[in-house]
């Protein structure tokens, strides 16, 4: 059976028992309430609608990942061994430096989450973004996923089928120990820290990963970037030495307080802690990435088999240069084919898509916001399926927009991590929606 054969049935399951499924929606809000699938202190906005896939699907993801790590990889390989080609970045020194600074382990991105819009009656897909810096959304496909289990919505397709969610906790522990094992040569439990720059409430998502870690035998503390400590060659939060890292703490906040980041990265360019999560994953992270490898002449190490790739599946993108009166003009005149974005942004702050504007208001974007650090990229038309939107009272099947996020951890596919909305962007600043994963057998 098809993705869209599955949705189609439990569309028809839904509205033939409608009474049903609201009573069970009412019950998965309360649970969903009360848990720890939170997004900035409120319980997650979800969907009561699986994400359904199917092996193909997952056997898809897998490949189309594995290409682009690769090409990923050849670009961080061609960063480390020639400066002329670091210039296009445009990086400052201190997170150059921070960059070049062997982790002590491989890969280069030991973890990441690749967003796609994928077409599932196609298998077509381009990559909209690569977050290999501070990924995050795990617990809330984790708790999803175990609060539906128990719902009318899975238990129904149960009758029939085998359904299977994702582990994205007690993996990644493993793939952290793996690392410090490789950086300090040892078979010794590390004592971790769980590192960001936190403004309020630790976010459950860390609480959660530090169980993980403690349930395998590592100490382990959430801390703030600030409270670190530098001495005598080791890192401490307080009187806890910090082994290892996990960091969370996304490179261009750090950047804009490298002072208080000091003890920090003294202790990473010195080498006296392991961090996962290493600063070579902002070659990837920022934006500019999309612009380079559609530059041929500045990435002659690329194969034809990488291009065809390339221009197949990640959008046209160009650095916008807003004193350029040609590429200005370009921009006005194709307002509706085109999104402006940040180079180093996250949760679509900033993102501009034109056919959400009026020619006026596009106008003033690309006068007043546009400056320095934007992209011009060819815009994806999102793809849809139908979703139930519930209340306490009735449920409507909505054409919805939705992405995928892949997870990659230690160079491999991991899970999946998706979101719903019904405008063009589909992000925290705007109306959106997390849905569950599931693999149909």
């Amino acid at each position: 059976m098809s993705t869209e054969q599955l949705f189609e049935k439990y569309q028809q399951r839904v509205l033939a028992n409608a009474d049903t499924y609201i009573a069970s929606y009412k019950q998965v809000f309360e649970e969903v309430a009360h848990s720890v699938a939170e997004y900035k202190d409120k319980p997650v906005e979800f969907l009561y609608q699986p994400m359904f896939l199917t092996e193909t699907d997952i056997r898809r993801f897998t490949q189309l990942t594995h290409q682009l790590y690769g090409i990923l990889e050849k670009v961080i390989c061609k960063y480390l061994e020639d400066e002329n080609f670091r210039v296009h970045f445009g990086f400052d020194p201190l997170l150059e430096a921070l960059i070049l600074k062997d982790p002590g382990y491989e890969p280069d991105i030991p973890i990441g989450r690749f967003d796609i819009f994928y077409n599932f009656d196609s298998g077509r897909f381009q990559f909209c973004e690569l977050n290999t810096d501070g990924s995050s959304g795990m617990i809330e496909q984790q708790e999803l996923a175990r609060i539906f289990k128990a719902s009318t919505a899975i238990k129904e397709i149960e009758k029939t089928h085998t359904l299977q969610d994702f582990e994205l906790f007690d993996s990644w522990v493993q793939i952290v120990k793996n690392k410090y094992a490789e950086f300090s040569r040892s078979n010794d439990l590390p004592q971790v820290a769980l590192v960001d720059w936190f403004s309020g409430k630790i976010p459950s998502e860390f609480i959660e990963y530090q169980k993980a870690f403690q349930r395998a035998g590592c100490p382990t503390r959430v801390v703030d970037v600030r409270s670190l400590d530098y001495r005598d060659g080791k890192l401490y939060h307080e009187n806890f030495r910090i082994d290892c890292v996990y960091r969370r703490l996304v490179t261009a906040e750090a950047m804009a307080h490298a002072d208080a980041c000091k003890p920090f990265f003294d202790a990473y360019l010195n080498g006296d802690v392991c961090v996962v999560g290493p600063f070579r994953s902002q070659i990837a992270h920022n934006k500019v990435i999309f612009a380079l490898l559609h530059d041929v002449e500045k990435t002659p190490f690329l194969s034809e088999e990488d291009r065809d790739f390339i221009r197949e599946h990640i959008p046209y993108t160009r650095i916008f240069d807003s004193g350029d009166p040609q590429m200005v003009m370009a921009a006005r005149e194709n307002k509706d084919q085109l999104v402006l974005k940040p180079m180093d942004k996250y949760a679509s702050h900033g993102v501009r898509i034109g056919r959400d504007y009026t020619s006026e208001q596009w106008e003033g974007i690309i006068r007043e916001e546009a400056g320095q650090d934007y992209l011009l990229q060819e815009f994806c038309i999102v793809p849809k399926l139908p979703m139930a939107f519930f209340n306490r009272e009735n449920v409507r099947f909505i054409d919805s927009n939705y992405i995928i996020g892949l997870y990659l951890y230690d160079g491999k596919f991991q899970g999946i991590y998706t979101r719903a909305g019904t405008k063009n962007i589909i992000g925290s600043i705007v109306e959106c929606f997390t849905v569950p994963n599931f693999v149909v057998r």
